[in-house]
């Protein structure tokens, strides 16, 4: 993963937890992997769809 797709994920990361802790839901891998599979498939563009997988990915270690 390049320097700039880790900047990406990190965003996702914290824009998902931010929204987590704002709507007061619980916080962990899989609600955070639910949340960005959510707004993944929300998006149109594929840039972006590709960022969301990979952030999920990084998240629940999967390959």
């Amino acid at each position: 993963m390049s320097e700039e797709n880790k900047t990406q994920v990190a965003s996702i990361f914290g824009e998902a937890l931010l929204e987590l802790v704002i709507k007061n839901r619980e916080i962990g891998r899989e609600t955070l992997a639910m949340l960005i599979r959510d707004r993944a498939e929300k998006e149109q563009d594929e840039d972006k769809i590709l960022v969301y997988w990979q952030a999920c990915r990084a998240l629940l270690g999967t390959a």
